[in-house]
């Protein structure tokens, strides 16, 4: 844009593609298999300098229903390239795997762009003048018989029964899940139909080119468990002691790396309480379930905060560099994959100890984030116990060099009759892609083949695994994306789309404060933004149950922009402080969040969303503190023991209330559980006996880095939908089976 252009002017402009040595030229050039250029628009947008919020004036005569008579039969632009029609036809078969009620009138828009039999159209009556409070007429721009809204119309998919299907159905779960089979299925508004063609097609990829692709091009060998140390280090102490238990008699437990505890063990009634502690060392920094429908073993994959020991340790907020737009140098890192069991009834099974069946090892730097493939992919026709490995799921993920990477993640099967840990390590990926001059932020499947990743520089990438040299066999190659657009200005946070029932809805946040939707059929024409936010948005999900995204607002509250009013917010949770992971359930609508306090809170807000008169119920799963070292602290406290030289784990004082000065030097995390259900409205509450002062301002509570929760997920497999998991700061795992 030239300096004597108006600023107003880029307002409704499109950012285009970033070109960097016409490495990704080709995304701009009509000859190319795929084009990241606009698709044509039906309506010329206005480029008049004028305020976008404000109605332009009009010297026509103001009537309240004045139409004009639109001539349509002219001969339509022929720059819509025949690669841009098959473009569209091969998104339509490998993305929008929707029921058919669900999707565009595709046929009418490519008629519209020039085919030779399409139907001639002579006379179409458009509104064009519509008058305002003020009496200035607006132009209708988007009033177009061709262009239709990217959801479902009510008059043919309805708009009000599913909703109500859900609510009535979900009607006794007011916060955790109900633990009864029946109270777990799919969505209502989610396609039977479509997701067994989505299942379909990525069975029958992987059975023809999948499993071939990844033999040949993947590069594994396996490691023993000596070799394997340098990639499970990290920087955490080597033990942590926790408290926990009734509130009345709390026990202190000392859990070294690797090991775990039955969250039952404290208490006297262990009947109703089915989960695990882990203490993994260093703060979580992503946990996620494989997709495994039919199995009684559930596997979930887990990585710890890791960094460079050879390379620089600058200050925090003091790196020159910015490393989140930097890549790091590689160095040994994994990704840890538990397996625990569950009994005939979905239940998590206590009586079997869980166990590290698998450590994948390798030297791009940390795992940042991944994802796994959310379709459930049979091993072949082979029965299961005579194949010789044991399939966990294709998983793809983030690393710390820059990288994105998808992997088939298996071990032998004689590590799973023998509980031994099997270390893989891995050299090579067979899709392996970077991206020029910038680093991969975050990830999302969008079908079972189909990987969305943004990045640093707001750029988005989409690539399918059915398409060919996707898949690559060479070591130096770099699949290129059929999609790869500038769909914002800045850093790219978070990425998550509408699958299963809306999988062609794309929500990004972004380091502008801003959230945005975009249709990927037509992201030029179909996008809108959310009401901008005044911290970063650093997590995100779907709610399948509601259709709505949800994330955090800088209120302490979770927000809905549903996909109909993605430009308003709609309430249902409030925490305490700012939240950082939320999580929200495909097989039943409970939702997770949690705090920088260590608090996760569950509800349902199906209620809220359907009335929002409705008050939604709240209830705190478990809250978890940390605190360093005594000595450490500002305000020193002075041990209470009689006699400090005699005091040592082994020899307890004889007072129960004196604290042994061993507890004292070390770092301590307290859980307290057992918090009744509330509603705690909207609104903060006001202490009336406090006098109000208009001088003061309210105060924000800092809490301890380590205290913060990191992660949170839902089991995405229909048995187990009661399983939750959560990461903390500290480097505590919280495996559970939540279910009431």
């Amino acid at each position: 844009m030239s300096d004597d252009a108006p600023r107003r002017q880029s307002r409704a402009k499109q950012p285009s593609s970033y070109r960097f040595d016409q490495e990704y030229s080709f995304l701009d050039d009509e000859s190319g298999s795929a084009r990241s250029e606009s698709q044509a628009s039906d309506i010329d947008e206005p480029q008049e300098d004028g305020d976008d919020f404000m109605p332009d004036a009009e010297e026509e005569p103001e009537d309240d229903f004045e139409e004009d008579v639109i001539e349509s039969s002219e001969p339509e632009s022929e720059d819509y390239s025949a690669s841009e029609n098959e473009r569209l036809v091969t998104l339509e078969l490998n993305i929008v795997e929707t029921n058919s009620d669900l999707t565009l009138g595709r046929s009418d828009v490519k008629r519209h762009k020039g085919q030779a039999d399409r139907a001639p159209r002579s006379k179409v009556k458009v509104p064009i003048h519509i008058t305002r409070g003020g009496g200035v007429a607006a132009k209708a721009v988007a009033a177009s018989p061709l262009r239709t809204r990217g959801v479902a119309d009510f008059t043919k998919a309805g708009g009000q029964e599913p909703i109500l299907l859900t609510r009535d159905y979900w009607a006794r779960q007011e916060t955790l899940p109900v633990r009864n089979p029946s109270s777990l299925r799919r969505s209502f508004h989610e396609s039977k139909k479509a997701r067994a063609k989505d299942t379909s097609t990525t069975k029958q990829w992987y059975a023809e080119t999948g499993r071939e692709t990844f033999a040949k091009a993947q590069k594994s060998r396996q490691l023993r468990a000596e070799e394997a140390t340098p990639y499970l280090s990290n920087s955490g102490a080597e033990s942590l002691n926790v408290l926990c238990g009734p509130v009345d008699n709390p026990q202190v437990y000392t859990l070294k790396k690797l090991s775990y505890l039955n969250v039952a063990e404290p208490f006297k009634e262990k009947k109703n309480r089915r989960g695990w502690l882990f203490n993994l060392g260093s703060r979580i920094q992503d946990a996620q379930w494989a997709t495994n429908e039919e199995g009684s073993i559930q596997y979930l994959a887990v990585a710890v905060e890791q960094r460079d020991k050879a390379g620089p340790h600058p200050k925090l907020l003091a790196n020159p560099q910015a490393p989140a737009f930097s890549a790091t140098e590689p160095f040994p890192a994994s990704i840890q994959i538990w397996a625990f069991d569950s009994d005939q009834e979905g239940q998590l099974d206590i009586s079997k100890q869980p166990r590290l069946q698998l450590v994948i090892c390798t030297d791009w730097g940390a795992p940042k984030q991944f994802r796994w493939c959310p379709v459930d992919i049979e091993d072949g026709d082979q029965p299961v116990e005579e194949q010789d490995h044991v399939r966990v799921g294709t998983l793809a993920g983030i690393w710390s060099d820059g990288r994105v990477r998808i992997i088939d993640v298996s071990y032998p099967r004689s590590a799973s009759k023998s509980n031994e840990t099997h270390y893989l390590h891995l050299s090579q990926a067979a899709f392996d892609v970077a991206i020029p001059q910038t680093v991969c932020t975050c990830l999302k499947w969008l079908s079972g083949t189909t990987l969305a990743v943004g990045t640093a520089i707001g750029t988005l990438a989409i690539w399918t695994l059915t398409r060919p040299d996707t898949m690559a066999t060479q070591q130096d190659s770099n699949p290129r994306p059929w999609f790869y657009q500038q769909i914002s200005d800045t850093y790219i946070l978070t990425v998550t789309s509408g699958w299963p029932s809306q999988p062609h809805f794309i929500s990004i946040t972004t380091a502008d404060g801003f959230a945005r939707l975009y249709d990927i059929r037509t992201p030029n024409a179909d996008t809108t933004a959310s009401i901008r936010g005044r911290t970063l948005c650093v997590t995100q999900d779907w709610h399948e149950q509601t259709q709505s995204f949800i994330a955090p607002d800088e209120h302490y509250m979770l927000k809905h922009n549903p996909i109909r009013r993605y430009y308003h917010n709609l309430y249902s949770m409030r925490a305490e402080s700012i939240i950082t992971r939320c999580a929200a359930s495909p097989v039943h609508p409970g939702i997770l969040i949690g705090g920088a306090d260590g608090r996760v809170e569950a509800s349902n807000p199906v209620g809220r969303i359907a009335n929002y008169k409705i008050i939604p119920w709240q209830q705190t799963w478990f809250a978890h503190e940390w605190r360093g070292p005594v000595g450490n602290l500002v305000n020193k406290s002075k041990p209470t023991d009689p006699d400090p030289a005699d005091m040592t784990d082994d020899n307890p004082p004889s007072d129960p209330s004196a604290v042994p000065r061993a507890f004292l030097h070390h770092p301590l995390v307290r859980i307290t559980e057992g918090y009744k259900a509330f509603q705690p409205g909207i609104q903060h509450s006001v202490n009336s006996k406090k006098a109000a002062n208009p001088e003061v301002g309210k105060g924000i509570t800092i809490y301890e880095e380590n205290s913060a929760v990191t992660v949170l997920a839902w089991n995405p497999n229909l048995k187990v939908g009661t399983w939750a998991v959560a990461g903390l700061g500290s480097g505590l795992l919280r495996v559970e089976d939540v279910g009431v």
